[in-house]
């Protein structure tokens, strides 16, 4: 079924769920076993080690701990949140390589500026919309756990896939959450969210193609910025 816009632009808080469940208590990790494909096996309460992909996603708690939440935040409070987001979207997502599998064959068709400037957009798009959508909730959320079921590295170990599964007792509700990841100098980045099968890159795909292909590129730019003007506005 066709979404609209608007639940388009609502998949952008797959990245905030992505982010925020990471402050859930954590599983431990196995030594991956050696030969083929390594996965690594959680059933306990340490971290993975480091250099993993799973360690990446659980770092995300470190930073997210001075993250503060509520209605009534102050000023600093907000700024603190702000950096503290900027930090770990562009720090931990590989965003780039999101909008390129996002805008697929529409990608090259851009110049460097143009891919630069959409990168930027899509960068202040995503962490406003997280941003929002965290510092609203008067809590740190509903008692759930993160179960780390393994990573599996791809592509001679450039690529990988961080697999984990949110459980919420009180609501027996489980989501699976695999995190696609690509490694890059500063380690593992994430460049795609599947949630319950739900891939955020596929479905940003989607949309962009139909708006291009119906009204041009700049029109998908145009109600972009727009979006980013309402949230932006609404969080002050």
């Amino acid at each position: 079924m066709r979404a609209s816009l608007r639940k388009f632009f609502l998949t952008a808080t797959a990245v905030a769920v992505a982010i925020s469940i990471s402050g859930a208590s954590s599983a431990a990790v196995k030594a991956p076993p050696k030969g083929g494909d390594q996965v690594l096996q959680s059933n306990g309460q340490v971290n993975a080690p480091q250099g993993t992909p799973t360690r990446e996603i659980q770092d995300i708690e470190v930073k997210m701990d001075a993250y503060k939440t509520g209605a009534d935040l102050s000023a600093e409070d907000k700024a603190n949140n702000a950096k503290i987001k900027r930090d770990i979207i562009t720090g931990t997502f590989d965003l780039r390589e999101l909008c390129r599998l996002a805008l697929d064959k529409h990608w090259g068709g851009l110049s460097a500026a143009e891919q630069n400037n959409f990168v930027a957009l899509m960068t202040d798009l995503l962490e406003t919309k997280a941003l929002f959508s965290k510092e609203q909730t008067k809590t740190r959320g509903k008692a759930y756990t993160v179960q780390y079921l393994g990573d599996t590295y791809l592509q001679e170990k450039t690529r990988a896939r961080s697999r984990t599964k949110v459980i919420v007792p009180k609501e027996n509700v489980k989501v699976d959450i695999e995190y696609k990841m690509k490694k890059d100098p500063g380690g593992w980045k994430i460049f795609d969210v599947v949630v319950d099968d739900a891939s955020l890159v596929e479905n940003y795909r989607y949309q962009f193609d139909a708006i291009i292909s119906k009204n041009g590129y700049g029109e998908l730019v145009r109600r972009m910025q727009n979006k980013l003007k309402e949230l932006k506005t609404k969080s002050t």
